[in-house]
């Protein structure tokens, strides 16, 4: 990683944790392990770092002189910091590939390996170009199609492409690594208000979004310790406590989203701990998944639901 992006983030990595003076912050630096040439941080360097740091990554770093001269971050051009959250995260991975490489004591998860087209991805995307794009889905079917690319998205561990399709209109859904061919076209595409992947994704769960689904209040109920993770990582930005039972049994949680494949395949992770109580709908979808699961179990047949099963006619 560049030296200066370094010093960028880790500038604002501290102050998210803390409000410093700069002479603080000057010993901060001094005793970092970031600073690997050991110089120091002088104030126009510092102040030259706050610059660039608004400009290229669109944080401002404020001075409050009535509380004795304490820097601290004041906003993000980013609605949820996301972008620089992912960054500081990005940062902090690198720095500690550097110590991995020392060590025999740390086990890490497979980055993505999907990041072939990328770059020309996000060219596409920043010149407002169509692509064509040839494409095999899960179930060995190919197709080609012209997309207006709209954003990319990274979830859990997979790059995707969300496009609109020149011929429908409709918006797609493309598993990067299920790219067979890829290629630029000299098409502007005609500029239309944009879509932003919060407003795209907001009442999904994850990468799923069923236009044939609306958006449904689900009431959930978890039992002990498994509501303790939920809260660690809620399901959905809509999730929220709406009932504790009193002595630690469970808890009930609302969340306002579409009951998508992969939303109940969540769901099922969390085994006997956690049941749908509302809606009626998805409790009973639910607990036909479930037999045919027990089914399939006793019998070695399948009901997964592309044969036989619950979901079978869908």
């Amino acid at each position: 990683m560049d030296g200066r992006l370094r010093a960028y983030l880790w500038l604002i990595d501290i102050l998210r944790q803390k409000r410093m003076t700069l002479t603080e912050i000057k010993q901060r630096w001094s005793a970092s392990s970031y600073n690997v040439d050991h110089g120091e941080l002088t104030d126009r360097t510092f102040h030259r770092y706050r610059e660039n740091i608004a400009t290229e990554l669109g944080v401002y770093i404020e001075c409050n002189k009535k509380a004795g001269n304490v820097y601290y971050i004041k906003e993000s051009i980013y609605d949820n910091a996301n972008v620089v959250d992912w960054l500081l995260s990005t940062f902090r991975i690198s720095e500690m590939a550097q110590r991995v490489r020392q060590h025999d004591k740390i086990m890490l998860e497979n980055p993505p390996q999907d990041t072939l087209y990328m770059n020309q991805l996000l060219d596409c995307i920043d010149e407002n170009r169509y692509v064509r794009v040839s494409y095999k889905n899960a179930y060995g079917v190919e197709n080609t199609f012209i997309l207006a690319p709209l954003f990319v998205r990274l979830f859990r561990q997979r790059w995707y492409l969300i496009g609109r399709d020149k011929k429908n209109g409709d918006v797609r859904i493309l598993a990067v690594n299920r790219l067979l061919e890829f290629e630029k076209l000299d098409v502007k595409v005609r500029k239309e208000k944009p879509l932003t992947p919060d407003e795209f994704f907001a009442d999904c769960f994850g990468i799923m979004k069923d236009p044939r689904k609306k958006a449904e209040h689900i009431r959930l109920r978890a039992f002990w310790p498994q509501y303790i993770f939920l809260e660690e990582t809620p399901l959905h930005h809509s999730q929220r406590m709406v009932k504790d039972s009193g002595d630690g049994e469970y808890r009930e949680y609302e969340l306002y989203v579409q009951p998508t494949f992969d939303f109940k395949q969540e769901l099922l992770k969390n085994s006997r701990a956690l049941i749908v109580l509302e809606p009626q709908s998805l409790k009973n979808e639910m607990i036909a998944i479930l037999k045919d699961m027990l089914k399939g179990y006793e019998t070695g047949e399948d009901y997964s639901g592309e044969g036989k099963g619950y979901d079978a006619d869908e």
